[in-house]
């Protein structure tokens, strides 16, 4: 699961430090030029231990960003100050973004019946006002759940399938409906915690 969330001074912190360490090792290039064979391999070895500190220095920073965001996230939906929620569902092989009351339509054969209420459990995105959680590919249904109710099930308009063959004498017309499936969402819930890892933890919701 990736997290993304709106911090940007840390990241152009970073992002300077990175430009000053790429242009020092382009004026280290052209000193190199001019360098004798034994103050060269000198030379490289101390770019190779700049550039060994800065990526210590990058991986830190990083850890400390992703510990920093989960712990706010965690605390939003404790305090369940996220706001509203939107979230991207797979359903009849098509993805469909939605947020509460809204009303998508699934076409082709769907078994679910007019009335049931089902769960939507492919979800691939939750997003709210401050964060998003991004599934890899989808995230898992014990940290979120959507909710729907089937409202109709009914064919589309006519539609017409019109095949000509010039100078063959051939022309077939055809007519056919497709089953489509309206649902209602009804919730976008996030429950539990982020990067939450259980003790013992089974197979279930897992795709190999």
């Amino acid at each position: 699961m990736v997290i993304h969330s709106a911090i940007f001074k840390c990241n152009l912190q970073l992002h300077h430090s990175v430009h000053h360490h790429y242009t020092d090792g382009c004026i280290g290039l052209q000193v190199l030029k001019n360098c004798p064979t034994k103050k060269r391999s000198l030379t490289l070895q101390l770019r190779t231990n700049r550039s060994l500190k800065l990526n210590r220095q990058l991986m830190n920073c990083s850890s400390w960003l992703k510990t920093d965001v989960i712990a706010r996230v965690n605390a939003q939906l404790e305090q369940q100050t996220q706001g509203r929620l939107f979230a991207v569902v797979h359903a009849g092989g098509k993805q469909f973004k939605v947020t509460p009351e809204d009303i998508i339509i699934v076409e082709g054969y769907w078994p679910p019946l007019f009335g049931d209420v089902i769960t939507l459990d492919k979800v691939l995105l939750v997003g709210a006002s401050d964060f998003t959680l991004i599934g890899r590919p989808i995230l898992s249904p014990e940290l979120v759940s959507v909710s729907a109710t089937v409202i109709e099930k009914s064919l589309s308009h006519i539609k017409t399938h019109f095949r000509k063959k010039k100078r063959k004498q051939y022309m077939r017309i055809n007519f056919h409906r497709t089953p489509f499936t309206m649902l209602r969402i009804n919730s976008i819930d996030l429950k539990g915690c982020v990067n939450q890892k259980k003790d013992v933890e089974g197979i279930a919701g897992r795709i190999f």
